[in-house]
């Protein structure tokens, strides 16, 4: 049976909504203050630093706080959902970029994926910077603890790869007050700080940015790179929104992350201002020694939420895909009964686990592995601008000029961060550009795989209307039982029924030809999820629609169906098609090793017995060759 999903985050109470986003939707920007300003006192020359410098970096950190997390995601971006959900992949399928791409939309959908792609790289990178930073304030409580940073930072991160699958939910109550205390905590030392050197208020103006950017123009793209750490979790506003909605994510930004963030980065600046030698670690430094080490227990404790957040929102991502085509089937184990955002993705979850400890191990300090991260949000941010206009010139109607405008405004913001970004390239910034390409090259080898597999059925089989009037399917031998066959595409005969009609010469009293289709929205309501078509001589076709955040139970969404029509579907059987992909015997084309990528990930992916949730000990799988 199915299970029953709710959305209760439009039922949960205000502040207790506001508590939840704070756990799930801030972790990532949450704890930038950890290493963010750090890297930009770093970029503009270590302890050379002066008072001026500290003044640019906290008026470019706070700007960009403002200009690109609240101006654009919180005003802007998360006005664009679908059916409530946000996230690179709403967007194209808002556009409907996924069915229909060519011309300028095959050019945004590329872009689409590019960034899809590029934040599942950053599922690698943000476990391993938030923790490996939170850790790293063992040094501040004694310089002997050194050698025990990098080890403990693999032992957490594997602890929390380790316990994605017991789910979420049990322990998701715990991260809204934890979260809660931590932003209570950045604003507390926040102002502690302040209070020590009120002059660093100066660095509210943007024009202390400026001066920061013109005084060394060497070094432009290095400063604001750094700066750009402080909202490398803005995305995830947009991509959670369908946890919380608009409202409870923009009053839990206005009213509580944004303001502990800018309190606790002036705190770190006026910390700095004091105390040069701050700088080795200017979070920590900011705290009394008292409570040094329960703000490293509650620092490692929010990381270690930060990294469920991205893990979690990596998972929903692939899930999208998936059903739209673009990564090969994957088991996907829901773990909660009542909400359907909470899933575990095995494979994922381990390629994850297995290429953060190596990232871990390679860079071994966040002020090494600091040159590798952001750059993959930078492009991600990009490509949301993107669609984000498309959808705004095609469905709000705006004005052309107002359009333009919006446009150049929010690209001129992003190109600026991307460009900054590429400084680092040769210092790491070619890691998650690597991970990302790896992910593209996958979706595209595997959309393009699944065209050839469509085009090569066309050979085995024939349209559906004429299998049915076709006279010379007669039989040896006929099943009393009724026989429900998946098929691809609604409008063709499946490959296994054709087959078995023309090759065995069995047929069955009754046969249900079911389509499965995706639409390109995340829910697909009750009412509209079945169509029954009823043809000649005992053949019914049936078109089941999900949404691609919906869990595909065929059976349990077919029987009430099958029910209505005399049919009992507890005592029917299933019959698929199984292809063995064929690839090229050599490999002389970019086709030929697209196809044998295709081939390995067929062999992989998840079977649609257990994808489609069908009864193992009802179902015949007929296998057939597809050369590519």
């Amino acid at each position: 049976m199915a299970l029953s999903f709710s959305r209760d985050r439009s039922r949960a109470l205000p502040l207790a909504a506001e508590i939840g986003a704070l756990g799930v939707v801030f972790g990532d920007i949450g704890t930038s203050p950890l290493y963010a300003l750090k890297q930009g006192v770093l970029a503009v020359g270590g302890t050379d630093f002066t008072s001026a410098d500290v003044m640019g970096l906290l008026s470019l950190i706070t700007w960009s706080i403002i200009l690109s997390v609240t101006v654009k995601y919180v005003m802007l971006v998360l006005r664009a959902d679908n059916d409530g959900e946000g996230g690179i992949l709403a967007l194209v399928t808002l556009l409907d970029l996924h069915r229909s791409a060519i011309g300028l939309r095959w050019y945004l959908l590329a872009a689409g994926l590019v960034g899809a792609a590029m934040l599942i790289g950053d599922g690698v990178l943000t476990p391993a910077m938030s923790v490996l930073s939170a850790i790293e304030g063992l040094q501040v409580i004694s310089p002997a603890l050194l050698d025990w940073i990098v080890p403990l930072t693999v032992l957490v991160l594997a602890a929390v790869f380790l316990s994605q699958r017991l789910g979420t939910e049990r322990i998701a109550s715990f991260y809204g007050p934890i979260m809660v205390l931590w932003f209570g905590s950045l604003a507390v030392l926040g102002v502690y700080g302040i209070m020590q050197a009120p002059e660093v208020l100066a660095g509210l103006d943007p024009r202390a940015g400026f001066r920061t950017v013109t005084t060394h123009p060497g070094l432009a793209g290095v400063i604001i790179g750094a700066c750009f750490l402080a909202i490398t979790g803005g995305e995830a506003l947009y991509a959670d929104l369908g946890h919380f909605g608009r409202k409870t994510i923009a009053r839990a930004w206005l009213f509580v992350a944004m303001p502990a963030l800018l309190l606790n980065y002036f705190g770190q600046g006026a910390i700095l201002l004091r105390d040069p030698q701050a700088v080795r670690n200017p979070f920590y430094d900011l705290c009394p020694d008292l409570f040094d080490i329960p703000l490293l227990f509650l620092a490692t404790a929010a990381t270690v939420i930060a990294s469920q957040s991205i893990i979690t929102g990596v998972f929903s991502l692939a899930k999208q895909a998936i059903e739209l085509g673009y990564l090969p089937p994957m088991r996907i184990r829901y773990t909660s009964e009542h909400n359907e955002q909470h899933i575990y993705v095995g494979r994922l979850n381990w390629l994850l686990m297995v290429a953060c400890i190596a990232v871990v191990l390679g860079f071994e300090a966040s002020d090494r592995l600091a040159s590798a991260y952001g750059i993959a949000v930078a492009f991600a941010m990009v490509t949301t601008s993107i669609l984000f206009v498309a959808q705004v010139n095609r469905a709000w109607k705006w004005p052309k000029p107002a359009v333009i405008a919006l446009g150049i405004g929010l690209f001129s913001l992003d190109a600026a961060f991307a460009s900054a970004n590429l400084t680092k390239l040769h210092e790491g910034g070619w890691l998650p550009l690597t991970i990302a390409g790896i992910v593209i090259f996958v979706m595209v080898s595997w959309r393009r795989g699944l065209e050839g597999v469509v085009a090569q059925q066309q050979r085995f089989t024939e349209p559906l209307d004429e299998f049915v009037l076709r006279g010379d399917r007669a039989s040896d031998a006929e099943s009393p039982r009724t026989a429900i066959f998946l098929s691809r595409a609604g409008a063709m005969t499946p490959v296994a029924l054709s087959r078995m009609a023309d090759l065995l010469k069995v047929r069955f009293q009754r046969a249900v030809i079911v389509s499965v289709w995706i639409a390109a929205r995340p829910r697909v309501s009750v009412d509209d999820r079945v169509r029954v078509t009823n043809l000649d001589g005992g053949f019914i076709r049936v078109d089941l629609r999900f949404g691609y955040m919906q869990q595909i139970d065929v059976p349990s969404v077919l029987g009430p169906a099958l029910s209505a029509r005399g049919v009992d579907p507890d005592e029917a059987i299933y019959v698929i098609g199984h292809e063995r992909i064929i690839p090229p015997d050599e490999v002389v084309r970019g086709r030929d090793v697209v196809a044998h990528v295709f081939a390995f990930l067929a062999r992989n992916a998840e079977r649609s017995v257990d994808r489609f949730g069908l009864p193992r000990s009802r179902t015949v799988e007929i296998g057939y060759p597809v050369k590519l």
